[in-house]
């Protein structure tokens, strides 16, 4: 296991675990690139630490979608009306039956991954996930089901959401 961490983190807390470290970059895909010097497998599982809730299961998922693909990604359904807004004014509705919000932990082949990076930092295209650039370049990414409640947190009330997952999670104490 390879955790990506940015300097000054918590690198004391993981000491005594089977883990390598790397400092992370300055944005996301730097610090992907940084993590993938160190591996060396035939596959590679990459997740953020913003999605605490994905489970083995999804993990799982992901990794058997890659028998017949470049790279896989949990997703679900858009369920919300999209709009394309400019300068706060509605511009259109956007036809949301084919679109997919994705999440991770997302999975690739190691040497597609590597290579597609590589590429991207040559050309200077800046993704907003790995799977973008297996995608920009050409790689079949899979899509398999993933799980409304592996929610991300982004924002502050994302935060509380995640405290009360966490609460109803745990045994009820009887004192």
């Amino acid at each position: 296991m390879v955790v990506v961490l940015p300097e000054g983190s918590w690198s004391d807390r993981l000491s005594g675990y089977d883990v390598r470290m790397v400092l992370g970059g300055d944005d996301r895909q730097k610090s992907v690139r940084n993590g993938l010097a160190l591996v060396d497998t035939q596959h590679v599982v990459v997740h953020d630490a913003a999605r605490p809730f994905a489970t083995v299961d999804l993990v799982r998922s992901v990794v058997e979608a890659l028998k017949d693909a470049h790279g896989a990604a949990p997703a679900v359904p858009v369920a919300d009306t999209l709009k394309e807004v400019r300068d706060a004014r509605v511009i259109r509705t956007v036809e949301r039956s084919s679109l997919w919000a994705v999440q991770t932990p997302q999975a690739f082949l190691t040497a597609a991954l590597k290579t597609v990076h590589e590429k991207a930092r040559v050309d200077g295209f800046v993704g907003t996930d790995d799977a973008q650039l297996v995608e920009r370049y050409g790689g079949l990414v899979r899509i398999v089901e993933g799980a409304r409640d592996n929610i991300k947190l982004t924002y502050p009330e994302d935060w509380r959401v995640a405290e009360a997952m966490v609460a109803a999670s745990r045994p009820a104490r009887h004192d």
